[in-house]
Formats: structure tokens, sequence, C-alpha cells
């Protein structure tokens, strides 16, 4: 019947898709639709209901009105105030029919929904396309959330029940929606969107109903493919289901499917359908991330003004930049630099309105382009977007914060973001003219907090003085740790006071520790001292726990073991236990000095105080061990440590030296060997190390290059340097230039030296004292060799260029270098806080005093006796040993013999500062700390070689007996030269008992050496008088030699004089007389001075 009336088209009949219509009623064709299709008009249209067909918004807010004539449409309206109604609600177009069919059709609307379905189940519904024709992928994967989507099925499945659906369709159909729905909510196997596709049209072929739950699914299903046949769908979904069935799910998913196939009118279309359907904009972010891609800005400024007016009117919405920020941060920032360009643009050729419009889009695309974090980008780009943005308003600091805080989110890893951090910040500082607000001087200083740049933090720090009054209390606290780290105690002391004054004295325990901080950086352990009293008399202060162990850490770490000790007794007076950290520090000392014995003691008392051993524990057991020459029981406890359960104290505190990893102790061991020459046992601990999977660090490589440049072989280790840390991300630091540099030094390559010099200052590698050495012995040797060629010998040298390099090193001298340094775990010949600038003099002095330039020696150890005191006082003024004995040289060759006793007493005095055990009293024997056992060796030879001069030889005995009672060890040298000394004076006995006792016995005999004419050579490379108890004992050439002028003085002798003599020569010194006896005869100048003139 219907059919007779006029009321269904039939397949012949033809419709073009056209193009919804835009504000002002403006007609734009589909791009996507220029293909015919042959449909069947659905009836509902006419009914003009138009519940299942596609119409622009203002058409279907039209028909929706009671009365078109009573209201006026407006685009921007809310669409909150479009009354929703049935499609058989909506108003006729009577003047269209005539009666009879109005009539009918009257009477056919009024009846029964169920007998309407009925009629319906007769026709063949063919597919109807929306005609989406571009293959091209999706352009991102923003979808409906299935949380929503899930939401969205819940609340709608109920609002249709399928059990009636079932009682009104066949057997058939209800088995084919079963069928279909157990495809759609199948998650087990993998989803065959054309199989489903298929069933939805046999479904749709029998006119059988879905309800609203299964078209969202069926629209997540398919949206989560990105084919062109499953995009196309999505569009066709939409247009088979009726307009009053449709919710905001499926307008995003038909956006997506649009903006999938590059049809962005469409995609437009339906957003305008949708926000004139519902409350909300639907799609907006999709779209905005499209347009920001393809450089739309049309449409982007069309979203952008329906998204402000919905924020006017305080209406909630999706989040806009959803979509946007989901593109990655070059092409986001391309896209807001594109949209900065579109404004400039539109401010010189547009309305105000619209200009304002783009602009407000450019500046909030930018700010979405600067909120990403720890996301790498193009600094040049983010810098070209600032510096445009300047063209469309003014500087913004948000805007310019934004970007400084985008910067540091990547400075740790990269210095270029670092670098631009603070560029802009200088530029926000200074030409801008901007003020910067807390937020952004707090993330300025913590970035110069971890750059360890005071000087960035002075900047910071004048900036919360100029322009908030004063820094808050975290500023406070970061300043003054990283100033204090830095040693710069009279900044860190400013600090403390101002603080106290403005905030009181709450945070006084935590600040306070900063001050002993900064005086332990210094190595200034009197000071520390001094501070604490002043606290103390001024704020009424104790020192909690950790402070006490950066006051002990301070007396620590310049060798002042009775100051630790003392400090300790008072940490336990005031009622509190000393923590793993102060057994770290005392034990760490003691090992430093080669005291196994108290080392022990002090762990085996951690553990009786149920302290759970660590790392940094055990590793000061093997140093001393390995400080003691106990090597293989150092490497036992390294076995050991590896199965052990130790704590790797990762919140170690900033006073404890070094990493803490098990690396550390086999370094350890490294070290040892490596200064000690054991050049096989560092292959060795290397292959245990790499069998064992411990991993190398800075430490291991640099006993590595030490090692090749003691052999000689400073290229190898320079590639250490260059291929093997780079290849494994080490950073070298000034401890592996300082030791490449000695290595070409040692080679006679200086040039190599200075090159190694300019790279450390090209990697910004701060000079330490050490490679400052390195420079000055590099300069000594161009004074030598242009000493050689301009002197005839008559003028006295004078060691210009080192000089210069020494007085550039001293005048920049200040204890705050101590701080870059950091805590030493090893122990130098002299305390950290004089070694530092007392091995130049000391140099110095030993290079004037070989060249025989006396009264530039006097000059140096008086000038180094102005800059100790300079430095530190009284405390400091008592020379070093190394510089005593480089004077007593000068003061021997001049023969002052008083002046060279007064500094042998004077290094004596020193040693026993440094060289002292823990508590040890030194009137009993054995008080001196294995380590500093040949810490006199040096001046004792110059002091034995006065005394002979002033015929004093009785006086030598009386000294090595002393020596020898409190625990000094006399080198290889100074025995040599004692049992020389002895045979000239005359006193065989004790000159051969001198050489049986304490050198014969590494004597392997002169068949050992060969033919005559190399053995003086190769006796001669068994001694190396740089190395004071390297090797067994060994009687020297020119000992030898003496000793058999003494055999050849008694053989002399009228008969029977010296003969008893010899006899007891012969028994209290076999060893000795067969080697005297058995000694080739040379033509040298030591055997014909000594020899013949026996």
């Amino acid at each position: 019947m219907l059919q007779e009336l006029g009321l269904n088209g039939g397949p012949g009949m033809i419709e073009r898709v056209t193009a919804c219509l835009e504000n002002g009623g403006k007609h734009v064709l589909r791009r996507i639709s220029k293909q015919q299709t042959h449909r069947s008009l659905h009836s509902a249209f006419w009914s003009h209901g138009a519940g299942n067909i596609n119409l622009p918004s203002w058409w279907l807010a039209f028909l929706q009105l009671p009365s078109s004539r009573d209201h006026t449409w407006s685009f921007n309206k809310c669409a909150t105030e479009i009354p929703r109604t049935p499609p058989d609600a909506f108003g006729f177009l009577d003047f269209l029919y005539p009666g009879e069919t109005l009539a009918f059709i009257r009477k056919f609307m009024s009846g029964n929904a169920s007998a309407f379905r009925r009629r319906r189940r007769s026709q063949s519904l063919l597919q109807r396309s929306r005609a989406y024709t571009s293959a091209a992928d999706a352009p991102g994967d923003i979808r409906p959330s299935q949380k929503d989507t899930a939401q969205s099925i819940s609340i709608e499945a109920h609002a249709v029940e399928d059990t009636n659906l079932d009682q009104l369709d066949s057997e058939a159909g209800r088995e084919l929606r079963r069928e279909f729905k157990r495809m759609l909510r199948n998650n087990e196997h993998p989803l065959n969107t054309q199989e489903l596709w298929q069933k939805y049209q046999e479904i749709r072929g029998m006119s059988l109903s879905l309800n609203s739950g299964d078209y969202s699914l069926l629209f997540e299903r398919l949206s989560t493919s990105k084919t062109p046949f499953d995009l196309k769908c999505i569009g066709n979904l939409l247009s088979d289901i009726p307009l009053f069935k449709r919710n905001y799910l499926h307008y995003d998913h038909a956006v997506f499917a649009a903006l999938g196939q590059k049809d962005m009118e469409g995609a437009m279309c339906l957003h305008r359908e949708a926000t004139a359907r519902f409350r909300y904009l639907h799609g907006s972010s999709m779209i905005l991330k499209y347009t920001v891609q393809n450089s739309r800005w049309r449409c982007a400024e069309e979203i952008w003004k329906h998204h402000l007016d919905r924020e006017q009117a305080h209406v909630w919405q999706p989040d806009i930049w959803k979509g946007v920020n989901t593109l990655q941060a070059p092409e986001l920032m391309a896209g807001a630099a594109g949209a900065i360009s579109e404004a400039i643009r539109q401010a010189k050729t547009s309305s105000h309105d619209d200009a304002d419009l783009t602009r407000s889009l450019a500046i909030s695309l930018m700010r979405q382009a600067l909120s990403t974090r720890n996301i790498e980008f193009n600094v040049s780009m983010q810098l070209r977007m600032l510096s445009m943005s300047r063209h469309i308003q003014q500087p913004d600091l948000s805007l310019f914060k934004a970007a400084v805080l985008q910067n540091l989110s990547l400075g740790r890893q990269n210095r270029k973001h670092s670098n631009a951090a603070l560029k802009l910040y200088r530029e926000i500082r200074g030409k801008l003219n901007l003020v910067p607000d807390l937020g952004l001087l707090m993330a300025m200083l913590k970035r110069f907090s971890a750059l360890r740049d005071s000087q960035g933090m002075y900047k910071v720090l004048e900036d919360f003085r100029k322009h908030h009054e004063a820094p808050p209390e975290e500023a406070y606290s970061l300043i003054m740790a990283q100033l204090a780290r830095h040693g710069d105690f009279d900044a860190v002391d400013g600090l403390f006071r101002d603080f106290v004054d403005r905030y009181g004295k709450g945070e006084i325990q935590k600040h306070a520790r900063n001050l002993f901080y900064a005086c332990f950086r210094r190595a200034e352990a009197d000071r520390a001292d001094s501070v604490l009293q002043s606290l103390r008399g001024t704020y009424g202060y104790e020192p909690d726990l950790e402070a006490w162990n950066i006051l002990i850490a301070t007396y620590a770490r310049v060798d002042n073991y009775d100051g630790a000790m003392s400090l300790l007794e008072k940490l336990v007076a005031a009622n509190l236990t000393p923590s793993n950290s102060t057994y770290d520090i005392l034990m760490g000392m003691c090992a430093k000095g080669s005291d196994y014995d108290t080392t022990s003691a002090l762990y085996e008392q951690a553990i009786s105080a149920g302290i759970k051993p660590n790392i940094s524990m055990v590793d000061s057991l093997v140093l001393a061990l390995v400080a003691s020459d106990r090597y293989d029981e150092a490497y036992q406890v390294v076995q050991e440590a590896m199965t052990m359960d130790l704590d790797d104290a990762t919140n170690q505190p900033r006073y404890i030296a070094g990493d803490v990893t098990r690396t550390r102790m086999w370094n350890t061991l490294l070290s040892h060997c490596a200064l000690n020459r054991r050049l096989d046992k560092v292959a060795e601990i290397q292959r245990r190390m790499h069998e064992a999977g411990v991993p190398f660090d800075n430490i291991t490589y640099a006993a590595l290059m030490l090692s090749l440049c003691i052999k000689n072989m400073p290229g190898s280790a320079l590639r250490i340097k260059n291929v093997i840390m780079h290849s494994n991300g080490a950073r070298p630091t000034a401890l592996h230039y300082s030791i490449l540099m000695g290595g070409f030094l040692k080679t006679n390559e200086p040039n190599k030296v200075l090159l190694l010099a300019d790279e450390m200052l090209k990697n910004n590698i701060n000079p330490t004292f050490s490679s400052q050495n390195q420079l000055l012995r590099v300069a000594s040797k161009v004074d030598e060799q242009q000493d050689g060629q301009e002197n005839a010998g008559d003028q006295p040298f004078q060691a210009r260029r080192a000089e210069e390099v020494m007085r550039q090193a001293l005048e920049t001298l200040n204890p705050m270098e101590l701080a870059l340094l950091g805590p030493k775990q090893r122990a130098q010949s002299s305390p950290v806080n004089v070694a530092f600038y007392s091995s130049y003099f000391s140099y110095m002095v030993y290079l004037y005093g070989k060249k025989q330039s006396f009264d530039r020696v006097v000059g140096m150890y008086d000038e180094y006796i102005s800059t100790a005191r300079r430095v530190h006082g009284n405390a400091g003024a008592l020379p070093p040993v190394e510089l005593l004995s480089a004077l007593m040289v000068t003061h021997l060759n001049a023969g002052e013999h008083a002046e060279t006793e007064k500094c042998w007493h004077l290094a004596v005095k020193k040693s026993e500062q440094v060289a002292r055990k823990v508590d040890a009293d030194t009137s009993q024997p054995g008080w001196v700390l294995h380590k500093y056992r040949f810490i006199l060796a040096l001046p004792l030879t110059r002091y034995m070689q006065s005394l002979q001069a002033s015929s004093r030889v009785e006086d030598i005995a009386t000294t090595v007996d002393y020596l020898q009672h409190a625990g000094y060890r006399l080198s290889v040298h100074n025995w040599n030269k004692y049992s020389q000394i002895l045979a000239q004076e005359g006193q065989s006995l004790l000159a051969y008992e001198v050489c049986e006792k304490h050198l014969i016995e590494g004597w392997p005999g002169w068949e050992h050496f060969g033919t005559p004419i190399r053995a003086k050579h190769k006796i001669k490379k068994q001694w190396n008088p740089t190395s004071l108890d390297r090797g067994r004992p060994f009687p020297h050439y020119e000992t030898l030699v003496y000793l058999a002028g003494v055999y050849l003085d008694l053989k002399s002798m009228p008969y029977g004089t010296g003969k008893e003599t010899l006899q007891d020569l012969e028994r209290l010194a076999p060893r000795t007389m067969e080697a005297v006896l058995k000694m080739p005869n040379f033509d040298d100048e030591t055997q014909n001075s000594v020899l013949r003139r026996s």
C-alpha cells in the first residue's frame, strides 16, 4: 500500500549526496561524495521526522522547533536549548500532501509500532553510502575511550530490551542477531571486521533492529582498525542509525573515520551536527590535532571559537588538547610556530576580531608545546617560536618560564638544553626586563645546584633579594648546601646568620651542618672547632649525630687521629650512639695510615653494636691490609665480600669518600699493585674482575693507565681514555689526565703534556694541584734545556718558566680548591690541606738544590713559610718532610751542618704528627704507622752525610737505633749509605755486619750478572733511587767497593795485625765476604779512587 501511495522510492531513484550548510546558509559540496549512489528513500523521510537522514544542524533545529516563525536560529546558540523530540512528534509540511494522503499518514503514524516493524520486514533495505573515498590512514589514535564506550553501552542497553526485539522477530532473525552479538562481544580471538560487517548487513537486510548499545560496540570494534574499509563502514554505520538514537560517542567515531580518510569538510559537518544536538563539543580534540598537523588554520579557528564560547558559558567539555598532546614534541612545536605565523599574517590582513581569535589559538597552542617535559625537542625551534611570539604580544613571563622548565627537564641528559635554559634565564633577567617569580627562581636554583655552579646560584640569590625581599627557606637550604660543597665558608656563614635572623633558630641544626661541611671541604679542622665553639656561645647549639660525624671526618681528612678520637669520646659523652657512618670515617682514617689492628678492632666493635657491615667498611679493611703489604689477605677479604650480605650504603653521607660499590674493593687492590709496581698483579686482578663480572669504573681505568705509564707505555694508557672509556660511557677526570701527563713526562714528551692540559680546559675539567705539578715539571725541563744551551756554567741556574707556572698557581691559591678534590680515601705523604700547595715548593727546592742554586733554595723555603701562614696561619707553618729533605741537600752542599741538623729535627717532629698510631705513646716502641715507616728515609741520608762531614759518626748509630725503636724503617739506600760511611770511617766490623744483616740477603752472586763487563751496569739497575722499599734488599756496587777497600786495608796491615779482624769478618759476614772477594776488577773511577788508595 505504501508503494501505491508513493511513499517509498524505488531503486531507480537517484539522489546526489550533499553537504551540510555552514553558517549563514552558505552551501558547500562535500568533496568525498562526487559519485552517484542508488538508495531507497526511508519512509521516515515522508514524515519529515528525518530520523535516519543526515541533515545540517540548522535544518535539524528548524524541524525540531515548534514553530520556525517564532524562533531565530543562531549557530552559536547553546545546543542545550534545542528540545529533543522523537520522530513521530515532528511537524508536517501539510501543504505538500493531498488530503487523502495526509489522512492516511496520520492514521499510519498513530498505529502500533510493532505493526509498523512487521510491515518493514518485507522490504529490503539496501546499503547507503557515506561516500568516504580516501584510503589514507587515520590521523592518530585519539578515539573514544573504552571506559566511555562501556558506560554508553550500559546506559543505552537498558533503554531498549533485547527480549522485546526477539519476541517480534522470527526464529531465524533471533538466531542471526544472537550470532552477531557473539561476534561483537568475542574478545578471545582476533576480530575480522569484514565478517562482522557482512553479518551486520544480513541483519539490516532482514530489517532486524539493534539497540544503541550494539551500535556503540560496533563502532568501537570498527575503530580498532585504520583500514579504508573499516573507516568507510563507520561512516555508513552512522547513516544507518536513526538520528534520535545517535549519541556523542557515535559522532566521535565518525569524526575519527572522516579524518582517517582526510575528509576535513566531512569531519567538520559531523562536528557541527553534534554541536547542535549535544551540550558538549565532541570530536574537537581530534579535529584540532588534524588541523595542527596539516596547517588547516581556518578549521582550527572555528573549533577554537566553539571551545571559547562553551568556556565563557561555563559549560564543561572534554579536553580539547587531548589529541594535540599526542603529537611528538618537534611536530607540536612546528605546528605552534605555524599558528604563530598565521596569527602574524592575520594581524596584518584580517579584522580585529579574527586576528584576536587566531592570536589566542596560537598562544594557547604554544603553551601546550612548551608544557611537555622529559621529551627531546629541537632547541632552535623553541627559541624561534619564542622570538616569533613577540610579534603578536608583549613578552610573557609564563611562556618563558615554561620554556625554561621544559629545557631543565632535559638538562641533566643534554648540555644543550641546560645551556638554553640558562640563556633564557639571562634573557628574562636582562633584555626582557621581566620579574622572575618564585617558581622560576627555585627551578633555576635547583639547576645551578645540580651543575654545582656557585656563580649561577649567586645570581639567583640576587634575584630573590631584588624581587622577593629574601629567599624562601628551601632556597636557603639549597644555596648553603651547594656553597658548602664548594668550600665557600664565608658565603655559607653569611647566609646562615641571615637565615637565623629572618626565620629564627628552628632549623639551626640542619644549617649548622653546612658550616661544618664547608670546613670539611676546605680541610680546616681548626676552623671547624672554632665554629662549634661560636655556635655554642651564640645560640646554645649542641651538635647532633650527623654534625659530630662531619667534625670527625674533617679531622680524619687532615690525618689528625688524636682530634678525631677526641671527638668520638665527646660524641659518646653526649649520650649519642655512633652510627655506621661514624665507623666508616674512623675505619677509613686508620686504614689510610695502614693501621690494620685499629681498623679491624673498629670493625668488630661496629658488628658487636648491631651495625650491619657495608661495602665501605669492608673496603677499609682491604685498604688497611694492602697498605701493610698484606696483599694475599686483602685479596681473600675481597673474595669473601663478593658473597657477603653487605649494605650498599646507597644513602651514604656526603662526607664519606667515593662510590660505594663492590668495584671499590677491587680498585683498592688494583691501585696498590700499580703504585707499588706489581704489574703482574694488576693484570691478574683485572682478569679476575672480568671473570667475576665486576664492572669497571673511573678508578679502575685510572689504575690500569697508571700501570701502563709505569711501563713507559703512555700511548696505550691514552688509548684507554680515548677508546675504551669513551665506548663504555666513562667520562675522563683530572685524575686520568694527571696520570697521562706524568707518563708522557717520563718518556720525555713534554709537547703531549701541554696538549693534554689544553684538552682538559676545553672539556671544562678543572685542573688539580696534581696536574699543575706536571705542568711545573714540563716548564722546568724546558728551563734546564735552555740553561744547558745558553749558560756556560758561570751563572746560577734559574727556572724562570717553572717559577711562572708556580706563581700562577699560587696567585689563586685558596683552600676552596680542596673542595674540587672531594673526600680522599687514599692518604698522601702529607695531609691534603698542606700537600695542595707544598708540592710546588718541594719540587722547586729539589730542582734548585740539584742545580746547586742555594740562594734560590733558601728563597723558595722562605716563600713557602709565608704562603703556609697566609693559608692556614701558624698551624700550617711546619714544613712537610719532603720540603725539609730538599732543603737539607742545600745546606749540606753549602757546608751548613747546623742548619742541616735543624731541618732534621723539624722533619722528625713533623713525622711524629702524621705517622703516630692512634692513642700511641711515643716513649714506647713501635708507635709508627706502617704506611709512614719510610717517611724519614730521604732526610736520614742527608743527615748521615752531614754527621760524617762533622766527624760525628757515632751519632749515626744512635739515630738509627732511635728510628728502629719507634717503628721507622731504613730504606735499602739508607743501609747502603750507612755501610759505606762506616767503611770509610774505619769501622770495618760494623760496616760488614750492616751489609750482612740488612743487604746481602738479596744478593744473587756475581755469576747472576754474566760477563764482568756488563755486571756493573746490571747491578746498578737493581736499585731504583726513587723507590725506597721496592724489591728485596740489595747491596749497591759502591757499597761492595768500599767494603773491598776495607778488606784490602786489613790485608795490607803488618803481619798478624789485621788477621784477627779478617777472621771476625769471615765469621760475622760470610756472604758479604764472598761477594767482596769475587768482585771483578773494573777500570772505573769508583774502584780507582777507593781500591788503589787502599
